[in-house]
């Protein structure tokens, strides 16, 4: 069965950025609380929304130490 992609409407899109907007901030504030500086923590959420955009599956450490 072969699914159409629909075209994602203004208010969804607004919605979304208005989602992650949010979640920035929060993430944000909780690793100011957490103790770091808010240089570190901006630093740190813009790694981990690059790691989320490229989709890249983690490296697993193998379990004999190397």
């Amino acid at each position: 069965m072969i699914e159409e992609k629909q075209p994602s409407t203004f208010k969804q899109e607004w919605e979304a950025k208005k989602l992650l907007k949010r979640s920035k901030k929060k993430a944000k504030k909780s690793l100011i609380d957490q103790g770091h500086s808010e240089k570190e923590a901006t630093g740190m959420i813009k790694q981990a929304m690059k790691r989320i955009m490229t989709n890249k599956p983690e490296r697993k450490a193998s379990g004999r130490g190397r």
